[in-house]
C-alpha cells in the first residue's frame, strides 16, 4: 500500500519526530549533538523556516518548525537527516541507514498547540529521567524560553510574549508551564513514538 502524501502548506508549522534505526543511539558525543545542530542552522539559511522548539534524545529528534514554502519541507528534512547521516556513518564506519524509515510530520493546525508543542518536546529529557532540571540538558530550546539563553537557531514562539509582560514573568510563567506534564503526553508517545515509523 502506497504511503499517503504529506501535507505540505506554505507557512504550515510541523511537529517534525525521526528516530534512530532499531532505536539506536544517533548521539553518542557533544560533537555529535552539535553537528546536528550546525545543519539545522543551514537547513534554515537554505529553506527559510522558523524553528520554535526542538529536543535532540540519544536516539531521536523533535522540532517543531514552521516552513516558509511548504514543499521546501521534505528538502529542509532530507538535507539534516541525510547529512547526519553522512557524517555519522563516516564516523563510526557504519554501512546502512541511521534513521528508522520516514520521518513523522504531522501538521500543527492551530496555533494555540505550539506552546504545547513545545512543552511536550522539551519535557522529553526529564521524562526519559535523563535530567531532573530541565536547564542541565543542552540540546534543547527549554533553555531560550526558561532562563532567556542566546541560541541563534530558535525563533521564538508566537505565544511566548503573552505569558507575561516583562521578560522575567514570561520566563517564570513558561518554567511553570513545562515543569507540568501534559495531560496528552502518554497520547503524543503512543502517537509517536511507541508505533513503527
Amino acid at each position: 500500500m502506497p504511503r499517503p502524501p504529506r501535507s505540505l502548506l506554505d507557512g504550515g508549522c510541523y511537529h517534525l519526530i525521526a528516530r534512530g534505526n532499531n532505536r539506536q543511539f544517533i548521539f553518542a558525543e557533544a560533537d555529535a549533538f552539535q553537528y546536528f545542530l550546525e545543519l539545522l542552522g543551514r537547513a534554515k539559511a537554505r529553506y527559510p523556516a522558523k524553528l520554535y522548539h526542538y529536543c535532540l534524545m540519544s536516539n531521536h529528534i523533535h522540532l517543531l518548525l514552521e516552513i516558509a514554502c511548504g514543499t521546501d519541507l521534505p528538502k529542509f528534512m532530507q538535507f539534516v537527516l541525510q547529512g547526519y547521516g553522512r557524517w555519522y556513518q563516516h564516523r563510526v564506519g557504519q554501512v546502512g541507514h541511521i534513521w528508522q524509515g520516514r520521518y513523522k510530520s504531522p501538521l500543527v493546525a492551530q496555533d494555540s498547540y505550539f506552546l504545547e508543542a513545545g512543552r511536550y518536546i522539551e519535557r522529553n529529557p526529564v521524562r526519559a529521567k535523563l535530567v531532573a532540571d530541565l536547564s542541565d540538558y543542552p540540546w534543547s530550546s527549554y533553555p531560550v524560553y526558561a532562563v532567556g539563553a542566546e541560541n541563534v537557531l530558535v525563533d521564538e514562539d508566537p505565544f511566548y510574549a503573552p505569558l507575561g509582560p516583562t521578560t522575567y514573568q514570561r520566563q517564570e510563567a513558561y518554567r511553570a508551564f513545562v515543569k507540568l506534564d501534559s495531560p496528552y503526553a502518554q497520547v503524543l508517545d503512543a502517537k509517536f513514538l511507541d508505533e513503527p515509523f
